[in-house]
């Protein structure tokens, strides 16, 4: 089919000015989607964008379409993007301004008119109501348009007032509110340049531009969220999940504040307020803070002023307020100039270091007598220690000395045999004396004999473990049912290493107290995570309970197996 020079470059015009638009919108949002992290707010974002190019990519393939047919299917495609664009800013500027994703309720909600707009246009040959005039070179809307641009326009409008409103509050635009509603006002121009379209179209007014008839609304939506999003993008309010960097401002602990280049206070957070008991800051000059809020002298203003500035490379400077607060300030240069402020309340801590500096002076006194009594008690243990040798000795000496006196009298008396016999006697308990007092003298337990039940326990030695056997304290003869407990626990010990817990070695422990007998068992087998009593332990268990004692079993469930008992005597 021939088109006129004219259609041609109406074509050719509205094919690139869309080109152009579509390229840039999908370069920028492709920038922000790979630098970005994947937040509700990017996705929400990239849904106004899906929306826009669809428009637009729908409107060239519009343009060019060979037949009324293939034209009529990319109207519909268009206006899938047209009727939906709302819906997508709506969530969008909510997930923004309230800092969470709307809940699938209002989702469904809000796309009821959208979806209702859709049908009207898609049913448009069958009522002519959208269209009352449709064909390959020209179209006339018809009565049903009103309703349609209404939903539209409702949901553009509160979109963008709730996209403004949360816009102008950005920390990028304190103190320069003036440049923030210039870039509000932009968001607003795709909803006033679709309001003239659609008034050219009813022939209320002219066309002034000097190209074209065509409907560039997308061409102007996507240069609107360009320059929405070129500040937003500068403060990276994508990077925090759910929303922006405010929040997390709002909610640090830190009072934080900015100064200026002009050495003016403004945009301090909560905290900051909180600490000073402040409600607001305008525009308040440094001097004025330090002499209204501060606590210092002339010296200390002149050095925290000199902190301030960007000729001082000091980090840190604690300060005292008016409220008798103590807070630690560190500062940081921000790329655009001003200086960030960050004020940390250390009172507590101050507070606290001076108790424990005088707990530190009070340890050291306490620390100093410890060692003098240290001195002392080291002496009495050594005087006690002589003492306990000597009566060792005494006790050794005296009973073997007499022993052998009179056994060496007796000997006198008896014949050469018997004589020989008793002498033998007086050799072998001189040397056990002797030996005795060796072992005091190396700090050894002297050996005093055995018990039945020490010989019995002698008796588990065997060549499947290493039996190691030993007694502390002054052995004494136990009952019967007393010696048959204590040697069924160790005999269960001994059985239970060799069977179980693969042990070479088991050391057994008998400590005879004065009102009880101690014992242990101790195996360098394989250990257990949990212990499951068998026959044999409870056994045990029954027999210490009826004789008023107590056992015990333990591992660190890697190395050994513990069995610990106490007797009643």
């Amino acid at each position: 089919m021939e088109i006129s020079d004219k259609l041609a470059f109406e074509i050719y015009t509205i094919i690139i000015f869309h080109i152009i638009a579509l390229l840039t919108l999908f370069s920028f949002s492709l920038y922000i989607y790979l630098r970005a992290k994947k937040t509700p707010l990017l996705y929400s974002y990239l849904g106004v964008v899906a929306m826009i190019l669809l428009w637009m990519i729908s409107k060239i393939f519009k343009t060019i379409s060979p037949t009324t047919e293939l034209r009529w299917f990319f109207i519909v495609t268009q206006y899938f993007g047209v009727n939906f664009l709302g819906f997508c800013l709506l969530v969008f500027a909510y997930t923004y301004s309230k800092e969470r994703t709307p809940n699938i309720n209002i989702l469904i909600l809000w796309a009821v008119l959208p979806l209702l707009s859709f049908l009207i246009l898609i049913t448009n040959p069958i009522h002519m109501k959208y269209y009352s005039y449709f064909d390959f070179y020209k179209d006339r809307f018809g009565p049903l348009i009103f309703p349609v641009q209404i939903i539209h326009y409702t949901y553009l409008i509160i979109g963008t007032i709730m996209l403004s409103r949360g816009f102008t509050k950005q920390r990028s635009f304190i103190n320069n509110k003036t440049v923030a509603i210039l870039f509000s006002f932009i968001i607003l121009i795709p909803l006033f340049l679709n309001i003239y379209y659609i008034l050219f179209k009813f022939n209320i007014i002219g066309w002034i531009f000097p190209f074209p008839v065509f409907d560039f609304t997308p061409i102007a939506a996507s240069i609107s969220l360009i320059f929405f999003m070129i500040p937003a993008l500068k403060f990276r309010f994508f990077d925090i999940s759910p929303v922006s960097y405010a929040k997390l401002f709002e909610l640090m602990s830190q009072g934080i504040v900015f100064i200026s280049k002009k050495n003016t206070l403004y945009g301090g957070n909560c905290a900051f307020y909180s600490m000073f008991g402040l409600i607001e800051l305008k525009n308040i000059k440094l001097s004025e803070f330090v002499d209204r809020y501060l606590d210092l002298s002339e010296e200390e203003k002149e050095y925290f002023l000199l902190f301030i500035s960007n000729n001082s490379k000091v980090k840190e400077f604690e300060l005292k307020s008016k409220n008798t607060k103590l807070y630690k300030v560190s500062k940081e240069l921000q790329n655009n100039g001003p200086i960030l402020l960050f004020f940390s309340d250390i009172t507590e801590i101050s507070k606290n270091k001076l108790i424990l500096s005088e707990q530190n002076l009070e340890l050291n006194n306490l620390n100093k007598k410890l060692d003098a009594m240290a001195i002392k008690i080291n002496e009495l243990v050594i005087a006690k220690t002589k003492s306990q040798i000597a009566q060792d000795v005494h006790d050794i000496l005296g009973h073997s000395l007499t022993v052998a006196v009179v056994t060496a009298e007796l000997a006198a008396d008896e014949d050469l045999e018997s004589a020989k016999e008793k002498l033998s006697q007086i050799n072998e308990l001189l040397a056990s004396s002797l030996n005795d007092i060796k072992n005091i003298f190396k700090g050894q337990e002297r050996k005093w004999g055995q018990t039945s039940l020490t010989r019995a326990i002698e008796h588990l030695k065997n060549t499947k473990i290493q039996v190691e056997f030993a007694t502390q304290g002054n052995t004494y003869e136990l009952n019967n049912k007393q010696t048959e407990t204590i040697f069924r626990l160790c005999q269960e010990a001994v059985t239970n290493s060799i069977k179980h817990s693969k042990a070479k070695t088991i050391s057994i422990i008998l400590r005879y107290n004065s009102n009880e007998v101690e014992i242990f068992a101790i195996d360098n087998g394989n250990g257990c995570k949990e212990i499951n009593k068998s026959y044999g332990l409870l056994g045990i268990e029954e027999r210490f309970k009826s004789l008023s004692g107590t056992v015990t079993f333990g591992s660190d469930g890697e190395l050994g197996f513990v069995i610990h008992a106490l007797l009643p005597r």
